[in-house]
């Protein structure tokens, strides 16, 4: 029976990386394992909506489907008045159903698996996934015929593992997109250490402390967007600790366990070049402060040569209908029209998120999706108050991020939108279940 249960809780955290990392198998070209996963999803849904004999949709699912079609709108807006054939937000509304719908798959499997679902439980599966990539990573890294292997087994776009640039990467993990979400759990895992600290067991704490640790050495060799969740989650728990008394022991435990990683940190970075060569890209920062006295990263450099302010009103306004490169002949977004100044990467030559989305269907839209995900954290904050700031902490570490790269953090709050506040009460109340 524990070997049945094994296998069973196995299957679902490959199954969640699959919708939480999406990769395109070689296999199937033209879907990925999101896409899959959201048919399930949607059939799933529809059975059970059937078996309750209720086909009303929840509330908070048409309040957000209403702001995404908004997005969708002025995106379209934009695109229609400025005559351009980038598309990539005019389908929003579908791509935020197709990760609810994916979610919904994940949520319902993990359910089936513990007999039960809750808060604690989905976000442990988050954390596991992401260890597991980190993982894969190193092992990509470190043996050829494992590196060859995932270039045969997977295709598609380079966030999704596949780049011409010698980056670590998982399967379907790499890039900013991969940094994205290391950061966003990292934050989850740091709220779940403090929280009820007193009364988790020791397996549960040596569990949040090594995965944070992991997560956090391993993801910034692979994204250095990662440490953004790092610096978020450390003042969280040094708050928490100053605040909850309780808390305080926490801290040193957890200074403890900094200083022990940076000893087998400095020690493998003395006896292996590779890990080396690794966590000086993923720490750059810090080596510059240490050997200049002064930060600075070559992503960093970059950036400031990527502010790029709009020189008109309607730009500001509606943007130019661009968010990709026009003359990229590799993307769906070509536009054989576009007649402008050619720049080197995406539009303008900026890959800064506020400023993409500005240049793209200008403040109204990036108002409009920022509201949306103020709206998607405010629904997870109402229906889990005992959760509340794990969430706030997610939105957060999205709005920071957007000052080095466009995308959100939707698919890390797509699964808890999947639970209700009953059964996270029914399972955190019973847990003699799972």
């Amino acid at each position: 029976m524990k070997a049945a249960k094994l296998f069973l809780v196995i299957f679902a955290v490959a199954v969640t990386s699959c919708y939480l990392f999406p990769f395109v198998p070689t296999v199937l070209p033209l879907a990925n394992s999101k896409m899959i996963l959201a048919v399930v999803g949607l059939v799933l849904l529809g059975i059970n909506l059937t078996k309750k004999g209720n086909a009303s949709i929840d509330y908070d699912f048409l309040k957000l489907s209403v702001w995404a079609f908004t997005i969708s709108l002025i995106a379209f807006i934009s695109v229609t008045l400025n005559h351009t054939q980038d598309n990539t937000f005019t389908t929003y509304f579908m791509s935020m159903w197709v990760w609810l719908g994916g979610a919904y798959a994940v949520v319902c499997l993990i359910k089936f698996v513990h007999r039960g679902i809750s808060i604690p439980i989905l976000v442990n599966y988050l954390i596991t996934v992401c260890v597991l990539q980190c993982v894969l990573a190193l092992i990509f890294d470190t043996n050829s015929s494992a590196a060859e292997w995932h270039a045969r087994t997977f295709t598609g776009e380079g966030y999704m593992g596949n780049t011409d640039e010698e980056r670590l990467h998982g399967i379907g993990c790499s890039l900013d997109v991969a940094g994205f979400r290391f950061a966003a759990i990292i934050c989850m895992g740091a709220f779940l250490l403090c929280r009820d600290y007193n009364s988790q067991s020791w397996k549960q704490l040596a569990f949040y402390l090594l995965a944070i640790g992991f997560i956090t050495v391993i993801g910034n060799m692979i994204s250095r967007s990662t440490v953004v969740g790092t610096g978020v989650a450390l003042v969280y728990i040094l708050l928490a600790s100053t605040v909850k008394s309780d808390n305080r022991k926490l801290l040193w435990y957890f200074t403890l366990f900094i200083v022990c990683v940076s000893l087998i940190c400095v020690y493998l970075y003395n006896i292996d070049k590779n890990f080396r060569d690794n966590i000086r890209f993923g720490f750059e920062g810090f080596f510059s402060i240490a050997e200049t006295g002064e930060w600075r990263t070559n992503s960093n450099d970059i950036l400031k040569n990527m502010v790029v302010w709009p020189d008109n009103l309607k730009t500001w306004i509606i943007g130019d209908g661009y968010i990709n490169n026009p003359l990229d002949t590799s993307l769906d977004t070509f536009d054989p029209y576009y007649v402008g100044p050619s720049f080197h990467g995406y539009y303008k030559g900026t890959d800064i998120g506020y400023l993409r989305y500005i240049f793209y269907f200008g403040i109204t839209g990036l108002l409009a999706f920022s509201l949306y995900l103020i709206q998607v954290c405010k629904i997870c904050m109402v229906r889990f108050r005992a959760f509340s700031l794990m969430f706030f902490l997610v939105l957060v570490v999205n709005f920071i991020e957007w000052f080095k790269v466009s995308t959100d953090l939707f698919v890390v709050f797509a699964p808890f939108l999947c639970i209700s506040a009953k059964e996270n009460e029914e399972t955190l109340t019973h847990p003699e279940h799972i």
